[in-house]
Parts: C-alpha cells; sequence; structure tokens
C-alpha cells in the first residue's frame, strides 16, 4: 500500500530552511483538479500566530503541462 502524498513548505533562510506547513492526503479523496485547506487542516500552521485565522492553502492539480486557470 503506497503512502498518501506528503508536501512540505519551507522558508528558506540564510544557512538553512525553515518549515511553514505540511500535510498528507489520499488522492483518491480528491474531488476535481483543487484542494483547497484551512489553517487548522496544515502540520505546523494550525498553532502559528503568523498565519491569519482564515489562512488557507490551494493546490491544483494538473494532467499535463499546460496552464491551469486560476
Amino acid at each position: 500500500v503506497p503512502l498518501p502524498p506528503q508536501v512540505r513548505c519551507y522558508h528558506r533562510r540564510r544557512g538553512g530552511r525553515e518549515a511553514v506547513f505540511g500535510v498528507q492526503f489520499h488522492t483518491g479523496t480528491l474531488r476535481g483538479p483543487r484542494l483547497r485547506l484551512r489553517r487548522d487542516e496544515l502540520d505546523l500552521a494550525w498553532q502559528d500566530q503568523r498565519f491569519p485565522p482564515d489562512a488557507t492553502v490551494e493546490f491544483i492539480f494538473s494532467s499535463g503541462p499546460e496552464r491551469v486557470e486560476g
């Protein structure tokens, strides 16, 4: 059984990087090409006061290299 994709976002800093958020999801649960996650659904960001309470992250998936509107 393959593991669900894990996405990590980092802030690059001089001398290294700092993790901003992380998330795992199963691609079988996607309903369309977009996945929007709230702050409380993101590892690390849910407790980070630098993120506003209504912050979201949106992933847009495509089956090819063409540009996706939005």
